[in-house]
Order: C-alpha cells, then structure tokens, then sequence
C-alpha cells in the first residue's frame, strides 16, 4: 500500500464523492431538544428542521483501515483505476463544483447556493456510479475508496445542508432562539469535523 502514498490524497476531500442531493422528505419542524456545551436548548420551526436534518457521522470512520504486507494479483492494475478516479477529470470538475457551492453559501445568497446545489448533485450521483463500475478487486485498495467515499458523502452532506440553509445561518445575535440554534449548530458541525478529521488520519495511515 505504500504507492498510495504517491497519489496525492489530499485530493480526497475535494474529489471522493458521495451520492447526496435532497430526498425530498422535509425534516420534522416540530419543537426538538438540543443538547450543547451550555446545556439543552429547544428549537422550533425551521431551526428544529434543520438541526433534525443535519447528518449523523458514523463513527467507524474514525476506525483504522486493516492494511496487510500481502501482495494480490490485481494490486497493481487496481491502484491505477484508484488514482485515474480521483485524479481525473470528473474529479476535478467535482472539486471545482463544490468549491463554488462552498463559496456561495459563505455569501448567505441562498437562492445562488440552491442552484449550485442543483448543479452539483447529479454530477456527484454520476460520480458515485463511476465509483461502482471500477470493480476494485484488491480488498485493501477497496477499503481506502469505500472509506473516502464514506467520509466525502458525510462532508458534503454538512455542506449542502448549509448552503441550502444559507439565509437561516445568518442570525440576528438579539435573537435568543437564533442564538441558541447557532450554538447547537457549531456544536454539531464541531463534531462532524472531529470525525472527519480521524476518518481522514486514518486514510493518511494506510496509505503509509
């Protein structure tokens, strides 16, 4: 597995991805109860919706990948399929997308951030379809990708959600419910990026 360290991943985060998008089911907006640093806080409307919405990260991303000194017959021919993935062109378009929705949504222009979204998101599914057809035979190379695209899916599912929610994320500090729904929100968001930050780590580790 040692090659893998010659491919770049860093690229990872930008070009491994996941089949987000909207399923099209609206979140409960009923009153729900956070628990934060600061204690529990209840929420309502579209702040419950969209804490409801926020996606759980699976803790066996943080896990370490089992990685052995075993040579397979279709190592070699298998890390090639990998690094063409996410280094190629489909990728690069997949890192240039997000990095615009990422930065439209830093601008609180909704309405903008919602059409990026609906750019993005069937070139992620094609992307995942691509993913699937490479028929990865070598069980360590496969378990790096599958945990890239575990962990990318979970990272741009936090990312879509803020960009569709752009306008909400923008509070009023008079506001205590807002205020109280922003915390919530770091808290979570401080969480997913704990999460993701071992699951990349890991990644890092087997590639050694």
């Amino acid at each position: 597995m040692n090659t893998l360290t010659k491919f770049g991943l860093a690229l990872f985060t930008a070009t491994a991805l996941a089949a987000c998008g909207d399923s099209g089911k609206s979140a409960d907006s009923k009153p729900t109860t956070v628990q934060t640093a600061e204690g529990e806080v209840t929420l309502s409307g579209k702040y419950a919706e969209i804490i409801n919405k926020f996606p759980v990260p699976d803790p066996k991303l943080a896990e370490p990948i089992t990685i052995s000194d075993k040579k397979s017959p279709t190592g070699l021919e298998d890390l090639k399929k990998f690094m063409e993935y996410i280094s190629g062109a489909e990728a690069q378009k997949i890192a240039q997308m997000s990095s615009k929705l990422q930065q439209t949504a830093l601008k609180g222009d909704e309405a903008a951030a919602l059409a990026a979204v609906k750019e993005l998101t069937p070139a992620l599914d094609k992307y995942l379809q691509d993913a699937e057809k490479l028929n990865i035979q070598d069980a360590e190379v496969k378990a790096v990708l599958d945990r890239m695209l575990q962990t990318s899916k979970t990272a741009n599912e936090m990312i879509i959600l803020s960009s569709k929610n752009a306008s909400a994320l923008k509070i009023d500090m008079k506001d205590k419910e807002a205020v109280q729904f922003m915390k919530a929100y770091q808290d979570k968001t401080h969480n997913m990026e704990t999460v993701l930050r071992q699951a990349n780590q890991e990644v890092q580790k087997a590639a050694q």
